[in-house]
């Protein structure tokens, strides 16, 4: 630190020493260019100082500012930054010897998440800039040292330790540059490209392209010729950051990786190098094992060649997680096999599973684990072991969800935890339904979606402020941090204890009862099938569809049995379409041309929806046609009594984009069905869809589980309305819709125009409103999901960009409060999109951030929709809410009369409104194109575009 800033410092902590109490704000404010962690530190020293001189009340308030501003700083705590200044000085003590640093790691776990990574930058920065170059030269060795360390270390999270290391190393590089410190330089890119390879946050492919472009540069240094092993080093993470690429041709970036490994071979050879050569080896084998280019079965046959060399010198006596890993890579290459006789692979590939889960443990391997036991439920499955599919992919589930509750760094890391492994659960329902449990198959299938969302709500639910008391934070971090330690105890002594018994025993039990006591702590519990029962009455169905990897199913729950007799699966020769359970249960399958079917038109619909709307538009009706013989929901709503007047649909991944509620039908309802409902009868020249099928309305829900969290919110009150209205000033109909539905309230706070500000929300929302009624422009951001939003006054710039800051985003929207509100209505476009661009299970858009925000009903829109369509559609909806309270009977009841209602009606109904003669009269207008017995609304663009979603 040179002496004119120290010298600042010392002046600014003197001033606030000095000072009258409760001017400090202003002293710190006057001096922001001083406010940074060198501060922080520079207080922390004097407080020490203070404290020897023995003026404890100087020291103690100087700690206590310092605590505050590490806080404001994102320093998270003076502790934290005291934490990292030891564990770097044990560090330059020791060397970076991990007997020393990783003591001292464990024992400081709570100190170790995102926010250290902040810490260290912060501190390094400063600290870096104030010493001398020798002094800098050494404090940025120990920071690489330590950053080796984190980026090892196997305790904590993940996520958190790799952006540790990769702000360690990126720290490094602003000190040794390659013109200096070439070898250092290289070396510190090398380890850096291999954090980003490993990295969790931000996106795969980005992660990858970085770790490329590292190796990259340590190559223009670590040539063959001048360091050859550390060439040979860094060709081989090369070689895995190829295979892992995501961008470009899968088939030409295979290619690049098998090139690296083969010329990291060159120098890694068995002979010189015998751990190295066979690490490149099992690389090398799954290489080719992914290979697109030549043969299969010849690719299969070299990498069968490559994991069987590695295991001459992997072996489970001398390196016995190596050993293991290579196991499981040979086993998947007997899986994929071609030559020989399939049974006969499959079962070497049971063996090489089974063997390597003697090492991948649960408690020592948590995650390898999990992926063996993946692996090893697939084979049976395979070789049709339904049963013994079944109880390992139980276990691998178990695992999952220990790996999942391990996770603190946020909703990100969680949701691609998801996505990596949809992919069990989607087995998972395949293997009970070969089974015939069809009860286990919906559980699994629902506890699959939405999961991130599930347990949002439910910690919501039980704990209002939407965080965990202090003491049940305390004790979950409390104990995780001993399952992790518990853990690492256990991989450390497993070799020789595998060998004698192959099973942990009591430690196993100890370490399960840790888990078992940290799950109590948890809100969240996976619904099971008597609970979704309850869900439901005799005059409600439930279809929830799932897709797999070659079929879609459409699960059908009722309180009725059977309406046609139970077929006998797969004990056929081919699958029937529908399967019987006990109970209420029917089973619809799709055979894989269906799915094909509806994947392309998925694509279609999407494709024309966001580059050719005109196109998408005028072909609605028709695809919408398409897609109901493509689901075949004839044959599903087949198996639904009809006294059912009320159904439930939980769609599934890109589902969730369609209206399925506008489904035509082949056959109308009789006027039997309708009896005794307010639905109008159909026009005679209009089909009948499914909305009309059910006059007790149709409504959706991410899964079963959020239906069930939805219908325990008891929202009596409804007289208290919030609005958003028109706040861009560019809404022709928003005004009179907000003005007409307001007279419904009393009281109402309406925030329109340029008064309908983020701020103005936060204040209104604390009168706890009943209903949340958003008449705006809204939009759904495919490429970040969480910066959706509803656009709010002064969002719109000038030249038609969109400022976030100023927009109620999806981010804002988890964090507000609408505990109190019965219904959230968005009457704003592609309010009720998800996210579709990945395979992930989660349930992620504006409607989910309102649910977790505490409505249990959400009413939004799934295409850009019309202004005055929207607005009358939405008066209609709150003219039917005041006759009952089911928020589907009333959207549905007006979605039917909109779709029905001719000009003349229209015209008379909208007289009635009071709307004035100016209104009147543009309405009129609007509609002086259509013949008086016209239904100008009756194309779905106008009426299908809304849904219920929740109670």
């Amino acid at each position: 630190m040179n002496e004119q800033r120290l010298q600042a410092y010392l002046n600014l902590i003197n001033a606030l020493l000095n000072c009258p109490s409760g001017e400090e704000s202003e002293i710190l404010n006057a001096n922001r260019e001083l406010v940074d962690a060198g501060l922080v530190e520079t207080m922390a020293k004097e407080a020490e100082m203070l404290s020897q001189r023995g003026d404890e009340n100087a020291a103690n308030y100087l700690i206590d500012v310092a605590r505050q501003l590490a806080e404001a700083l994102g320093l998270s705590s003076s502790s934290q930054l005291d934490f990292l200044l030891t564990v770097l000085q044990a560090t330059a003590d020791s060397n970076g010897d991990p007997q020393v640093v990783y003591p001292l790691l464990k024992e400081n776990l709570d100190k170790i998440d995102d926010k250290l990574a902040v810490v260290l930058e912060e501190w390094a920065t400063a600290k870096l800039q104030e010493v001398e170059s020798e002094i800098a030269q050494s404090i940025a060795a120990d920071i690489g040292n330590f950053s080796n360390r984190i980026q090892q270390l196997p305790l904590g999270n993940r996520d958190s330790n790799l952006e540790i290391a990769i702000t360690g190393y990126n720290v490094v590089l602003t000190v040794y540059n390659r013109q200096d410190f070439p070898k250092n330089w290289a070396t510190t890119q090398n380890n850096l490209g291999n954090a980003y390879s490993d990295r969790i946050i931000g996106e795969k492919a980005e992660n990858i392209e970085l770790a490329i472009k590292c190796y990259q540069q340590a190559l223009q240094v670590r040539t063959h010729e001048a360091f050859p092993q550390d060439w040979a080093m860094t060709q081989n993470n090369w070689g895995n950051a190829y295979s892992d690429r995501i961008q470009g041709e899968k088939a030409e970036n295979i290619e690049l990786a098998i090139d690296c490994y083969k010329q990291a071979l060159q120098v890694l050879t068995r002979e010189a190098l015998p751990q190295d050569w066979a690490g490149t080896q099992n690389n090398l084998g799954t290489a080719y094992s992914d290979r697109i280019k030549g043969e299969k079965a010849e690719n299969i046959e070299l990498a069968i060649d490559c994991y069987q060399q590695a295991l001459q010198v992997l072996t489970r006596e001398a390196l016995p997680k190596n050993w293991a890993t290579t196991q499981n890579n040979l086993g998947t290459a007997y899986s994929d096999r071609i030559k020989g006789k399939k049974a006969e692979n499959i079962e070497l590939a049971i063996d090489c599973y089974q063997q390597a889960l003697q090492v991948r443990t649960r408690e020592a391997f948590t995650q390898n684990n999990a992926e063996t036991l993946l692996n090893l439920g697939i084979a049976y499955q395979e070789y049709r072991q339904f049963t013994a599919a079944y109880n390992t992919f139980v276990s691998a589930i178990e695992t999952v969800e220990l790996l999942r509750g391990n996770i603190v760094s946020g909703d990100e890391v969680k949701r691609k935890h998801s996505q990596e492994w949809n992919q069990l659960y989607l087995r998972m329902v395949e293997v009970c339904i070969e089974l015939h449990n069809y009860t286990k198959a919906i559980e699994y299938a629902d506890r699959s979606k939405a999961r991130n969302l599930v347990e949002l709500i439910a910690t919501r639910d039980l704990y209002p402020k939407g965080e965990m008391p202090e003491e049940v934070r305390n004790e979950l971090q409390r104990l995780k941090a001993e399952i992790n330690l518990e853990s690492r105890r256990l991989a450390n002594s497993e070799t020789r204890f595998l060998q004698e018994t192959g099973f942990l025993g009591e430690d196993t039990i100890y370490i399960n009862e840790l888990r078992e006591r940290y799950n109590q702590l948890l809100p969240f519990k996976p619904i099971q099938f008597n609970d979704i029962e309850k869900l439901i009455d005799e005059r409600t169905a439930i279809i929830e569809w799932y897709i797999t990897n070659d079929k879609f199913l459409a699960f059908i729950i009722t309180s009725d049995p059977p309406l046609t007799p139970p077929s006998k699966g797969g004990e056929q020769e081919s699958e029937p379409p529908l399967l019987r359970g006990a109970g209420g249960i029917a089973i619809w399958q799709s055979t894989p041309k269906d799915l094909e079917s509806l994947q392309n038109w998925a694509n279609e619909y999407l494709n024309d929806y966001t580059q050719q709307y005109p196109s998408w538009l005028i072909q609605l009706p028709q695809r919408l046609t398409q897609l109901a013989e493509i689901l075949h929901i004839d044959e599903i709503l087949s198996q639904i009594p009809s006294n059912c007047e009320k159904l439930i649909l939980i769609p599934h991944r890109y589902l969730h984009l369609f209206p399925l509620h506008a489904l035509p039908l082949k056959v109308p309802p009789s006027p039997g069905d309708l009896e005794g409902s307010e639905v109008p009868p159909l026009r005679g020249d209009l089909g009948g869809f499914l909305l009309d099928r059910f006059p007790n309305g149709v409504s959706y829900a991410p899964n079963c589980q959020l239906l069930q969290q939805a219908q325990n919110r008891q929202r009596p009150n409804f007289q208290h309305l919030f609005a958003i209205q028109n706040p861009t000033a560019d809404l022709d109909y928003t005004d009179l819709e907000v003005a007409t539905i307001q007279q419904h309230f009393d009281p109402s706070d309406i925030l329109a125009n340029t008064a309908a500000k983020k701020d103005a929300i936060s204040n209104a929302l604390l009168r706890n409103p009943h209903c949340a009624h958003f008449s705006c422009h809204g939009y759904f951001n495919f490429a970040s999901p969480l910066q959706s939003a509803l656009l709010l006054a002064d969002s719109k710039q000038p030249d038609g960009d969109i400022d976030l800051q100023k927009c109620f985003t999806l981010e804002d929207i988890f964090t507000s409060n609408f505990s109190q509100c019965r219904l959230v209505t968005l009457s704003a476009c592609e309010t009720g999109l998800t996210d579709f661009t990945t395979n992930s299970d989660e349930y992620i858009g504006l409607p989910s951030g309102f649910l977790v925000a505490g409505s249990p009903s959400v009413v939004s829109s799934l295409w850009r929709v019309t202004d005055l369509s929207t607005a009358f559609l939405m008066i209609k909806l709150y003219e039917n809410l005041q006759s009952q309270t089911s928020v589907p009977i009333a959207l549905n009841q007006a979605q039917i009369w909109l779709r029905n209602v001719s000009k003349k009606e229209f015209i008379q109904w909208t007289n009635c409104l009071n709307l004035g003669n100016n209104w009147i009269e543009e309405i009129q207008a609007k509609l002086e194109v259509f013949n008086l017995d016209d239904a100008p609304f009756a194309h779905p663009v106008y009426w299908a575009a809304f849904c219920a979603i929740g109670q």
